[in-house]
């Protein structure tokens, strides 16, 4: 492809992704995840530290960002920002990655697809960490494949590239760390990738590189423990291997071909449709890979199969140890782009140039789809925008509104200005 095509269509596709998400950012509601997000960060880095691991119960780098970015605009929108800026920094990024897989037109196609994959767009949309881990996400397998997957080195010029993208790497890992504990599951993925390569030296390496970054954390693991134990002693459903897998399932085929982001309780036709045409696809590619002994498969497909397989295991653990509120689909963001780029990578390699214009019209329609039940009446859950115009129309004084569930009162003190009290208030 030519490189003014290729210098003009990353930025396109950048302002495609604002062109959509910004006008989005501006007009929704937030709900009570987001609603957490502001009250946690509104009142300066110090008081955010504070609250981090009292009410949020998280790793700290976000929060404290975001933070600092609202010490210039209180508004929901500015703190909505934030994320959008992170994915288009993904999107960016991501191209670079796709770069040193795919030959310049296979990147380009495939990055255009993730810059429209509706679960970016949702990113984009939350003011929560998952956009920020998204874009850590794509550096750390950017550094990941330079630094460890690529060919031996052939001078010293590739190898000073090699160590400095190591380095990064680890220092990405920390940052990653210290923004989501479950950015640990890739990167332990990457490990057990380079096991499988057979690539000795790069995992001796690696691993060396993990213990610096094991000691950089150790701040973190006074609190990650006090978390846990909070967590695990508080009533959770009964588990069960079934199930667990079926949730780590349902996350694949949002990644891969995504309809609702949100499983809604009855399976609409076109999950239903989506769910054949993924088993279709993967029996399909299944026999041709036995048919060839496997041969189709590189070494970053079979990496990027492995940190997949290492982070689903992961998920699943999670699962049992703390339930399924833990490995929502939201949760799942670790797992997003090493999913999109195994599919990606497989579908490049197994499907003949002759029908890949079906195959990207079927994606197209799911996308479309999926983006336009994503939010529907262009609201998100709650709407207490409208729960507090309705509010503040029907009520009279000395009467208190209580909120259930509890904790879904903190959603509403932006768009309520009646004379009533907000219950609960406290604790």
């Amino acid at each position: 492809m030519p490189k003014p095509v290729e210098k003009w269509l990353v930025p396109l596709l950048v302002t495609l992704h604002a062109f959509v998400a910004v006008p989005l950012a501006y007009s929704l509601n937030i709900w009570a995840d987001e609603a957490s997000t502001l009250f946690t960060t509104a009142n300066g880095v110090r008081v955010a530290f504070s609250n981090l691991f009292t009410d949020e119960k998280q790793a700290p780098l976000y929060f404290l960002l975001l933070s600092i970015w609202r010490s210039v605009d209180q508004s929901i929108f500015f703190a909505r920002l934030f994320s959008v800026i992170c994915s288009l920094l993904a999107i960016v990024v991501f191209y670079r990655l796709a770069g040193k897989i795919w030959d310049k037109r296979n990147a380009l196609t495939v990055t255009a697809l993730f810059a429209f994959h509706p679960y970016l767009f949702w990113a984009s949309l939350e003011i929560r960490l998952y956009s920020l881990v998204i874009l850590l996400t794509c550096l750390l397998f950017a550094f990941f494949i330079d630094g460890f997957v690529g060919d031996e080195v052939e001078s010293n010029r590739t190898d000073q590239k090699r160590v400095r993208s190591q380095i990064l790497f680890a220092i990405t890992a920390s940052a990653g760390l210290y923004t989501n504990y479950y950015l640990g599951f890739p990167i332990g993925g990457g490990f057990a990738a380079l096991l499988i390569l057979r690539k000795w030296g790069a995992a001796k390496r690696y691993f060396l590189l993990m213990l610096a970054v094991g000691v950089s954390i150790l701040p973190l693991f006074y609190f990650i423990s006090l978390q846990f134990a909070d967590r695990t002693a508080t009533f959770q459903e009964a588990k069960s291997i079934a199930e667990g897998v079926r949730i780590i399932w349902n996350h694949f085929l949002t990644f891969a071909l995504p309809t609702e982001i949100y499983t809604p309780e009855d399976q609409s036709i076109y999950s239903t449709l989506r769910l054949w045409i993924v088993r279709l696809a993967m029996v399909g590619a299944i026999i041709i890979l036995i048919k060839n002994k496997g041969r189709e498969l590189d070494k970053p497909s079979i990496a990027f199969a492995a940190i997949s397989a290492i982070s689903a295991a992961f998920l699943l653990f999670v699962y049992f140890q703390l339930g399924s509120g833990y490995v929502e689909i939201r949760h799942a963001a670790v797992y997003f782009v090493s999913i999109y780029v195994v599919v990606c990578a497989i579908a490049i390699k197994l499907i003949p140039e002759k029908v890949r214009t079906v195959a990207l019209l079927i994606v197209l329609s799911s996308y479309g789809y999926s983006l336009a039940t994503l939010y529907p009446n262009n609201i998100k859950t709650g709407d207490w925008e409208n729960v507090s115009t309705y509010l503040s129309a029907n009520e009279n004084p000395g009467q208190p509104i209580v909120v259930f569930p509890a904790y879904e009162v903190i959603a509403l003190p932006p768009y309520y200005k009646g004379v009533n009290k907000l219950l609960p208030d406290e604790k």
